[in-house]
């Protein structure tokens, strides 16, 4: 994000939520798009590890944070894509431009394009490495 900033970089690999944070603090420069190939589709996710103490409790936050209300006051916060079913709705009583916005709500078309990222091997993952520093002139 600093490259955008400052100018070092007129394009980026980016994640939508970042794009929107930066426009939201450096006043709208920036879009966010995807390629014609499609992008990656990420996801953060919520786990208990085996044998842990207070699984109930766990189990209990992450039920909080899958209520569409809660999803969508934490979406509206953090500006990222909303996964939680009924949230979108919710987001109407909180910002309804929000409701709207493809960078939390992406659109069917959108995520036609979306692709989950496989992991690589220790072959390829260095490779792809070696090809990357290539590329950034390292």
């Amino acid at each position: 994000m600093e490259d955008l900033v400052s100018g070092d970089a007129l394009a980026v690999m980016a994640w939508s939520g970042d794009i929107t944070q930066l426009n939201l603090e450096e006043g709208d420069r920036w879009e966010f798009a995807l390629p014609e190939a499609g992008g990656a589709l990420w996801s953060d996710n919520l786990l208990i590890p085996h044998g842990a103490e207070h699984q109930t409790n766990a189990e209990r936050l992450m039920d909080f944070y899958l209520q569409p209300d809660v999803a969508a006051e934490v979406a509206a916060y953090v500006n990222y894509v909303c996964p939680v079913q009924g949230a979108q709705e919710a987001m109407e009583e909180i910002d309804p431009d929000l409701a709207e916005d493809p960078m939390i709500f992406p659109t069917e078309e959108m995520q036609a394009d979306l692709h989950t990222i496989r992991s690589m091997d220790a072959e390829e993952e260095a490779e792809f490495t070696d090809r990357f520093q290539a590329v950034i002139g390292n």
